[in-house]
């Protein structure tokens, strides 16, 4: 199980583009129908993205921990009030949005909702994701000591997205080693302003790629946020990604990897880490939906459909 492989999020309401019932999901679902316990049929990991807009309560950690199978695994994305200056989400009034400097009982706060999932043995790492204009400056670097240090008992992934840490990459490196914390490893279009990363493990116990697709031209322009990530990896890409997956397994015989898709638009992110398992010798035993199977043909070489 050093392999991780699932999608970024797994609640997609809404029919394509935006969501994914009728073609992940059934398109009718009785009031018992679980998603979460669902989808962890066909994926042992998932990482969760609603836990950066706030910390979950307790009994939301417990109910994910008590609905998924014994070997599965949570990424838990990390409260945005210790990674970004303003404040994000459609509920932000329209009042002050800088939040105030996160300090230990924010992170006490935030331990504490996520402390079920710890406690099961299903929180699989921390994922840091820093907006692109956190810039390498000496007060940043500091506030980012500081939050990983507030975490140091947990696996941690972080995300640095712009150049001014690659080029002082080692530094950067050295950094986030010394916090016991991995730099995840993005798939995405590159700007001027783009960090620049090497496709290759990045800690002796724990790596992390995050796969947002390559739609360039959608990526800074477009009418609504799913046209961003609609993308698909087609058949080439994901046996040039599985090959240096492998790479990655033989450098760190003892790390676990995580792999996640967040090109979601038109349930493409489930399609492509399907294919992926298979490539890398996880193929789900599950029946695949039907429907998933006609939006992309190429499954139906996986297992059985519905």
């Amino acid at each position: 199980m050093r392999l991780r492989i699932g999608t970024s999020g797994y609640s997609y309401p809404g029919s394509p583009p935006k969501g994914w019932y009728g073609v992940f999901y059934p398109g009718s679902r009785g009031k018992k129908f679980d998603e979460l316990a669902y989808y962890a049929s066909f994926f042992n990991s998932v990482e969760i993205n609603s836990t950066f807009y706030r910390p979950p309560a307790p009994g939301m950690a417990e109910a994910w921990a008590k609905r998924t199978p014994a070997d599965f695994e949570f990424a838990v994305k990390v409260w945005q009030k210790f990674t970004h200056p303003v404040k994000l989400g459609e509920e932000v009034g329209e009042g002050d949005r800088s939040w105030e400097a996160p300090a230990d009982a924010d992170a006490e706060l935030f331990k504490k909702g996520i402390g079920p999932l710890a406690d099961s043995g299903k929180l699989g790492v921390l994922l840091f994701q820093y907006p692109p204009g956190f810039h390498r400056t000496r007060e940043n670097i500091e506030k980012l000591r500081w939050t990983l240090a507030a975490f140091q008992s947990y696996p941690k992934a972080v995300e640095l997205r712009h150049k001014s840490w690659s080029d002082q990459g080692d530094e950067a490196k050295r950094l986030l080693g010394e916090s016991g914390a991995t730099w995840a490893v993005i798939d995405k279009p590159k700007f001027a302003s783009s960090v620049v990363q090497e496709f290759e493990p990045a800690g002796e116990t724990l790596s992390y790629l995050r796969l947002h697709g390559r739609n360039q031209e959608k990526w800074w322009s477009h009418g609504e946020a799913w046209e961003r990530y609609d993308y698909f990896y087609g058949a080439e890409e994901i046996r040039s990604l599985a090959d240096r997956i492998r790479a990655w397994a033989d450098k760190s015989a003892l790390a676990k990897i995580f792999i996640f898709f967040n090109n979601h638009a038109r349930g493409q992110a489930v399609a492509n880490a399907l294919t992926l398992q298979r490539e890398l010798g996880q193929e789900t035993t599950a029946a695949l939906p039907e429907a998933l199977v006609r939006a992309y043909p190429e499954l139906g070489k996986i297992s059985p459909c519905w």
